[in-house]
């Protein structure tokens, strides 16, 4: 019994893991997709200075959070569907 909640939790993080993976690919640079005076004044907010290394530090976290806020979207709406599906 807990042997199975084990593979069954390993499997969600194997599964979170992989849309993260997809997600992170489809979007590509944050340069592309994130304004640029957003990502200063994000790197004015991190690195005390806007510089080459805090603008690509805050083209990095604008990046890591959108992409961990859409696979959690993804995620979450795709387990309630299995659990739909496995339910009828």
């Amino acid at each position: 019994m807990a042997l199975t909640i084990l593979a069954r939790k390993a499997t969600k993080i194997i599964f979170f893991i992989m849309i993260m993976l997809v997600v992170g690919r489809t979007l590509g640079d944050p340069e592309s997709y994130v304004d640029h005076e957003l990502a200063k004044k994000i790197a004015q907010l991190i690195g005390g200075d806007i510089n080459s290394e805090s603008l690509y530090d805050a083209y990095f976290h604008i990046d890591f959070f959108t992409v961990i806020t859409t696979t959690t979207a993804i995620y979450i709406f795709s387990m309630k569907l299995i659990k739909k599906i496995r339910s009828k």
